[in-house]
């Protein structure tokens, strides 16, 4: 199935979802008891939006126990910067909340990325918004990349293309895929 086919059909799988906050609340209790993400001293992690998995109880877990960074489109590139509280976001790009600091990440070393989908397959590809930042940012960091999604957005296969890049591990409510 065709990129654009399978994003309009996950966001509407999303939109049903009616256990979400149980789901979520699963999906943080094993993020946050995740060894990679613990081993960590940064991360990398985007700013939920309500149909998305939760990450706003994730970043004020680790707010204050680790360095917490998250993404801002800049010209075209996104970038991660620094943040010390929630009260740094302001609704940016897309109406997603964005990073107000100008403390922007220039070391990635020992940093895990928790990383959006619309859908995930079990060979670790997944599909975003259409925009390639993600995919453009992982081609020059090498950072341990964390898929988030709801069990029901995990397919066989996406056919992808040579600028893809695969995730380590995707962590839903119900099982978990390493690479």
């Amino acid at each position: 199935m065709m990129k654009k086919l399978l994003r309009s059909k996950y966001k509407e799988i999303r939109r049903s979802i009616i256990d979400k906050e149980d789901r979520d609340n699963i999906i943080f209790n094993k993020v946050i008891n995740n060894i990679k993400v613990n081993n960590a001293s940064i991360i990398l992690t985007y700013v939920s939006t309500k149909e998305e998995v939760d990450t706003i109880n994730i970043i004020k877990h680790f707010l204050g126990k680790k360095k917490v960074a998250v993404p801002r489109i800049d010209n075209g590139i996104m970038n991660f910067y620094y943040i010390n509280s929630l009260d740094e976001l302001m609704e940016g790009y897309f109406g997603i909340l964005e990073p107000t600091t100008n403390n922007i990440v220039k070391d990635f070393n020992n940093a895990v990325s928790i990383t959006p989908g619309i859908c995930f397959s079990y060979d670790l590809y997944r599909i975003g918004y259409g925009k390639g930042y993600y995919d453009k940012f992982y081609s020059n960091h090498g950072v341990y990349k964390i898929g988030l999604c709801y069990s029901n957005c995990l397919i066989d296969k996406i056919d992808n293309d040579r600028y893809d890049i695969k995730v380590n591990e995707i962590i839903t409510d119900k099982q978990k895929k390493v690479l």
